[in-house]
């Protein structure tokens, strides 16, 4: 009978703890305090995630502070790595990676943030890895040599901090934390090639830098289903096929004839996503509706990759005829917040993103988090609230609904909300139709701000 209870007490015991591991597995938890500033009880926070970064939109979570703490139990997702951003309000935020099921806790003080436990190592390497480019200073010229330059010291920066964690991390995990903080540089590096200096860059010029400056930088990255999983590390994948193609054709590479290139060079699931990505990409800058449908009409034969395939469609889907690449931004004049008009010329020789929004907006996390990369100097974010409600403050400009939207609205074919265009420095629409920035973390939208910044 003792033996019979012993046995019985064991197999309780051991059931129980099972049952608790499967639910401490259930959930990604990220929890934290706030500390110092302006922080306390009642103060928002929220924080998005991708599954699928680049294919799927992000899902997020917002919640109050409790005197100075926070927590969010994310359900798990079936995925190998899980991107994430984390927003406790003005320069507390932060972006890392984490595995299913993994907990992180962040202790953000005046000037320092701590990291523990079991996802704090994967994300440690990115802050400490993005602190170390920080660090290097930029370059006194800002022509093309000078800042290849830069963006190579950067990565050697960033390399240093990331082979220190090497051994810590599971493979896939590493490949993919190293593939997403070096791809984002390396892509800057590439697109130094289109750098318009006041001499311009002749096209012997450009094939020196790619091949003695550029080539020789470049991260030692495998490409793979793993490495796939990283959003910038597309984008660096998409700059380099484009940049290969110059080096051997002599000539920019239309639409067709990249997507050509990447189909011919890739296979499986990293083919699937660069050339959504790059049809994405193309789409959103304004490029030619009918060669893009054929194109995306061709991928939708070949992708297996289901999250792609719902994506393409659904863009393929909404094709459709308005304001182009190339053509001069439609004026306008709206009140800002204080009652004063604003027209759009007051912008010119800055890069413009304009933001129409109405209540059930997301993008303020995303765009909060875009807006950083860039000098005010240089590119302005503009935000209209078409519908006059009250909405939360945007990094930028904004500007409110009146009697004139419907024809704003009319002049730039925004038929649904949220919509993002980039105007470039002359006045002309640069993109049309940019990625949604909660899909990638904004990754894709920033890089088309920064190539109509080097115009």
């Amino acid at each position: 009978m003792q033996c019979h209870l012993k046995l019985s007490l064991l197999f309780s015991v051991g059931f129980l703890m099972i049952a608790q591991q499967a639910s401490a597995q259930a959930f990604t938890t990220i929890s934290g305090r706030v500390k110092g500033g302006k922080g306390g009880k009642g103060q928002p926070v929220s924080v998005s995630w991708w599954s699928d970064p680049g294919v799927l939109p992000a899902k997020s979570q917002d919640t109050l502070l409790q005197k100075d703490s926070f927590c969010f139990r994310l359900p798990v997702e079936p995925v190998a790595v899980l991107f994430f951003y984390l927003d406790a309000g003005g320069p507390r935020n932060f972006y890392g990676t984490l595995r299913p099921g993994d907990s992180l806790s962040l202790n953000f003080t005046d000037d320092t943030l701590i990291l523990a436990g079991n996802g704090a190592p994967a994300c440690r390497a990115q802050y400490l890895s993005r602190r170390a480019q920080e660090r290097v200073s930029q370059p006194a010229r800002d022509d093309a040599p000078s800042r290849v330059a830069w963006y190579r010291r950067q990565m050697t920066a960033a390399e240093a901090v990331l082979r220190y964690y090497h051994d810590s991390l599971p493979a896939a995990e590493y490949a993919v934390v190293r593939a997403n903080v070096l791809g984002e540089t390396a892509a800057r590096m590439i697109a130094c090639l289109w750098h318009a200096s006041p001499e311009g860059i002749a096209v012997a010029e450009q094939a020196s830098l790619y091949r003695q400056a550029i080539m020789p930088a470049l991260p030692a990255i495998v490409p793979s289903d793993t490495t796939a999983l990283a959003i910038r590390y597309l984008n660096y994948l998409l700059q380099k096929a484009e940049a290969d193609y110059f080096m051997q054709q002599h000539s920019q590479c239309t639409d067709r004839e990249i997507y050509d290139w990447i189909k011919s060079h890739y296979t499986g699931i990293l083919r699937d996503k660069l050339l959504a990505h790059q049809l994405l990409q193309s789409l959103a800058a304004g490029g030619q509706q009918e060669v893009l449908a054929n194109c995306a009409q061709d991928y939708l034969s070949i992708v297996q990759h289901a999250a792609c395939k719902q994506a393409i469609a659904a863009k393929y889907g909404k094709i459709k005829k308005g304001i182009s690449k190339g053509m001069p931004a439609p004026a306008f004049s709206l009140p800002d917040s204080a009652g004063h008009p604003v027209n759009l010329n007051y912008f010119a020789g800055k890069v413009v993103l304009l933001h129409f929004y109405d209540a059930d907006d997301q993008l303020l996390p995303s765009l909060s988090e875009i807006n950083t990369c860039f000098n005010k100097e240089e590119v302005v974010f503009v935000h209209i609230n078409c519908n006059s409600n009250a909405s939360p403050k945007y990094p930028g400009v904004q500007l409110r609904a009146d009697g004139q939207i419907a024809t704003v609205l009319e002049q730039y074919n925004i038929s649904r909300y949220p919509a993002l265009i980039v105007v470039g420095k002359n006045g002309s629409i640069y993109a049309t139709r940019p990625p949604d920035p909660t899909v990638d973390h904004g990754a894709a939208l920033a890089d088309i701000i920064y190539a109509a910044l080097l115009q």
